[in-house]
C-alpha cells in the first residue's frame, strides 16, 4: 500500500512539475483536448475528459488558478461541437462512408436515432454520453440544423459540462498536493470531495444514460436523416 502511494505521488509529481513549468502549454493541452473530446470521429478514439481532467488535476497541485482552464475548457468544447456540425453540414452527402463511420455503422445509427428522439436537445444531452458526444452534432448537421439552435444547445451544455469535469480535478489535484506535503487530514477531506463527485456522477449517469439510449432506440432507423436534397 505504502509502496503505490510512493509511486503515485512520485508519478504525480513529476506531471505536475511540467505543469507547473511550461503553464501556457498546459493551457494549450486543455483546449485542444476539449475540442478533440467533441470533434466527429476524432473524438470517438481519444479521450479528450480525460486528458482535460488529468492536466486541471496537476495544475491545480501547482498552484495555478482553475479559472483558465475552465475557459478553456468551455471555448474548446464549444469548438469541438461546431466543428462536428459543419462537418456534417459541408460533407452530408459523403460523411457516412468516411473511416471509421463506415466500418462502424452503429456509431451514426444510434446518433442518428437519438437526434430523431430528442432534436436540438440531443446535441445538449449529448455532451454527457461517451461516443454520442461527437457523433451527435455531426446528425445536426447532416439534417440540416439551424445555427441558431445548435449554438444554444452547444454552449449551454459547455457551460454545465466544463466545470463538472475541471473542478472534481482541482479537488483531486489539491488532494495529491497535501498527501505529497504530508497533510493527510487536508487530503483526506479534500478525497472525500473527489469521491462524493464521482458517486454523483456514476448515479446520475446509471439513473439517465440507460433511459435516453433506450428512447434513442426506440426512435427510427439510422435512414431516417438523409441530407437535404438526397435521393
Amino acid at each position: 500500500m505504502w509502496e503505490w502511494i510512493h509511486h503515485l505521488c512520485g508519478w504525480t509529481s513529476g506531471a505536475i512539475g511540467l505543469v507547473a513549468q511550461n503553464p501556457e502549454w498546459s493551457l494549450v493541452v486543455a483546449f485542444l483536448a476539449a475540442i478533440i473530446e467533441a470533434l466527429a470521429i476524432v473524438g470517438t478514439v481519444i479521450p479528450g475528459t480525460v486528458i482535460v481532467m488529468g492536466v486541471a488535476g496537476a495544475a491545480a497541485a501547482a498552484g495555478q488558478k482553475m479559472l483558465p482552464f475552465l475557459a478553456v475548457a468551455v471555448a474548446g468544447a464549444v469548438i469541438g461541437d461546431f466543428l462536428s456540425y459543419w462537418v456534417g453540414y459541408r460533407f452530408r452527402f459523403t460523411v457516412r462512408q468516411w473511416w471509421p463511420l463506415a466500418q462502424r455503422p452503429h456509431l451514426m445509427a444510434a446518433a442518428d436515432r437519438f437526434f430523431a428522439k430528442y432534436g436540438s436537445y440531443s446535441v445538449a444531452l449529448c455532451r454527457f454520453i461517451p461516443v454520442l458526444r461527437s457523433t451527435v452534432p455531426l446528425v445536426a448537421g447532416i439534417a440540416g440544423m439551424s445555427r441558431r439552435r445548435i449554438l444554444i444547445a452547444n454552449i449551454g451544455s459547455a457551460l454545465v459540462w466544463a466545470p463538472a469535469h475541471v473542478c472534481p480535478a482541482q479537488l483531486a489535484g489539491l488532494s495529491v498536493d497535501k498527501l505529497r506535503a504530508g497533510d493527510w487530514q487536508s487530503a483526506a477531506v479534500l478525497g472525500a470531495g473527489v469521491l462524493a463527485c464521482a458517486v454523483l456522477v456514476w448515479l446520475l449517469h446509471r439513473r439517465l444514460s440507460p433511459l435516453l439510449i433506450a428512447a434513442g432506440r426506440s426512435g427510427p432507423a439510422a435512414t431516417a436523416f438523409q441530407p437535404p436534397g438526397a435521393p
